[in-house]
């Protein structure tokens, strides 16, 4: 295979304009990627539009489907909140909650009368929530019930279960990620907050707020969900979309989407503007219906109180342990709109021969498709890296055997837009990377696509049946060589085999190639047989 100077262009830029002598990506690739570069700067509303345009009916036809009146209809306005510059007059508040937004589905619950935090690192997606209980006089008499206090992963009993900090501050620590406080009223809840022995507690467990002293109060009437993932895409999808889904599509299946706005203490922006790989899915399937994100203060003074307040059980969902939720009629749905949205490809075509046309006669030539393989070493982060990756590649790409075989390399995913990394996934016929986030994008693969992860040892979530059969995949890890897996296997590199960096000999490169473009084979045949 060799390299033009203007199939270098999109790889150099992933490089950082150093040149690498492993293939760069092919130009069908390349023209894919342009084209989805330029949809997803396309507002959803013209994106609709122009499929209207594309299949002969305009917008306002009645055979308009929901998902497109969803997209075609107006922002509401940005709900404004009742201000109080004294904290002490503020109404009297008694919490309740958290009840099911959906009944019989879990993961999304509402909740009324309370205040939300802000950890005090910038980059983390903790928030207290500050439930008011002013008759309660036991538990008004706790000295350190305005700490928060961590929630372990999916602890049983939800909000009321046993958090691993409990026995420490006497009372229920929440929700994972969303950690509860308790109170009689705001100018209370400021006052216990401050206090030495809440302080020392604070300082013990880093589990400092924003603010740590309320002055100013943001009072909002109208029903706000709070969109609190972690800037991590792999954990977005995994733990706060895999929870929310089930919800989206019971209210979209009801067109009663029930917010009026959004909260994000992670990205300021999110539904609007930002780049952010999660932001930009969350936008294209029109997550929250119509709702407007809140604009935040520039201070740490300010605390936001909802009368009604929507929170995700942050990683309910991360296993799919909750049977019966996430549903295949559910991630069809939400993947349908992916593909319409960027542009994908819905379904492998195999390779089937294509015939063209040369000098105006048909059938002039017949040329097959070639398979694509698309790796990743992990370079960027310094961990995990799959070093020698790229000499592999250059070594056997040339074998008469893998003459039909395209090998693309991507030295950095974070460079890509959604759009982009969208693309990627959904125009190779296998991924063959190092274990990272960059997995998430397996949601805009098409059904078959194979999948091999390389790590010492591999903490995934790509792994799961359950997930691997909502996306019609298949899966194969390897690691780090011993207990028998020496055909195929890595040598890690010292003692730390959750980041630590590795290498592969050939003979299990070219037993991994082989594996996978049989298996490819054996789906083409397969889907042969049932045309």
């Amino acid at each position: 295979m060799t390299n033009s100077n203007s199939d270098l262009q999109l790889q150099r830029r992933a490089l950082g304009n150093r040149r690498r002598r492993t293939p760069s990506l092919s130009k069908s690739l390349r023209l894919m990627l342009a084209f989805a570069f330029t949809v997803q700067f396309i507002s959803p509303a013209w994106q609709m539009r122009m499929l209207h345009l594309n299949d002969g009916r305009s917008p306002s036809s009645s055979s308009t489907s929901t998902s497109s009146r969803l997209l075609l209809r107006s922002r509401r306005a940005i709900p404004t909140p009742k201000i109080y510059d004294d904290v002490r007059d503020v109404p009297r508040m008694t919490s309740t909650g958290p009840i099911e937004a959906n009944d019989g589905i879990g993961g999304l619950y509402h909740f009324t009368d309370v205040c939300l935090t802000k950890h005090h690192l910038l980059n983390e997606n903790l928030q207290g929530v500050i439930y008011f209980q002013p008759d309660n006089d036991e538990l008004l008499a706790n000295e350190l019930r305005c700490v928060p206090c961590s929630a372990p992963l999916n602890h049983g009993g939800g909000w009321d279960g046993e958090g691993r900090d409990e026995k420490a501050v006497r009372h229920k620590c929440g929700f994972t990620t969303a950690h509860a406080m308790f109170a009689h009223n705001v100018s209370e809840w400021s006052e216990c907050h401050n206090q030495p022995v809440a302080r020392n507690q604070l300082d013990r467990w880093g589990q400092h707020q924003i603010p740590s002293r309320a002055e100013v109060v943001h009072w909002y009437e109208e029903p706000i969900i709070s969109l609190n993932f972690r800037p991590n895409i792999g954990h977005a999808l995994f733990d706060y979309m895999l929870a929310y889904l089930p919800h989206w599509y019971a209210f979209r299946t009801n067109n009663n989407m029930p917010f009026a706005g959004v909260i994000s203490h992670v990205f300021q922006g999110c539904l609007s503007d930002s780049h952010d790989w999660f932001c930009t899915i969350l936008r294209a399937m029109e997550a929250f219906g119509n709702a407007q994100e809140l604009p935040r203060e520039p201070n740490n003074t300010t605390l936001y109180c909802y009368k009604s307040l929507y929170l995700v059980h942050v990683a309910y969902q991360r296993t799919i342990s909750h049977e019966g939720l996430l549903t295949e009629s559910v991630f069809v749905a939400f993947r349908d709109i992916m593909f319409t949205n960027f542009k994908l490809k819905r379904a492998r075509d195999y390779h089937l021969i294509r015939t063209t046309e040369a000098n105006g006669n048909a059938a002039a030539s017949s040329i097959k498709e070639p398979t694509k393989l698309l790796f990743y070493a992990h370079e960027p982060s310094g961990r995990r890296v799959w070093n020698g990756m790229h000499d592999l590649i250059d070594k056997f790409k040339d074998e008469p055997k893998y003459k039909a075989v395209e090998f693309n390399t991507v030295y950095d995913f974070g460079v890509f837009s959604t759009a982009e990394q969208a693309a990627l996934f959904n125009e190779a016929d296998a991924h063959i990377m190092t274990h990272g986030a960059q997995m998430a994008n397996s949601i805009f693969a098409v059904d078959d696509t194979v999948y091999i992860e390389l790590g010492c040892s591999i903490p995934t979530y790509l792994a799961n049946p359950k997930f691997l059969s909502l996306i019609k995949a298949q899966y194969q890890s390897v690691v780090k060589c011993g207990d028998g897996n020496d055909d195929i296997c890595l040598q890690c590199d010292g003692n730390d085999d959750t980041y630590g960096n590795f290498t592969m000999t050939q003979s299990s490169f070219v037993l991994m190639l082989d594996k996978v473009l049989h298996t490819l084979e054996q789906n083409e045949s397969k889907r042969k047989e049932s045309i």
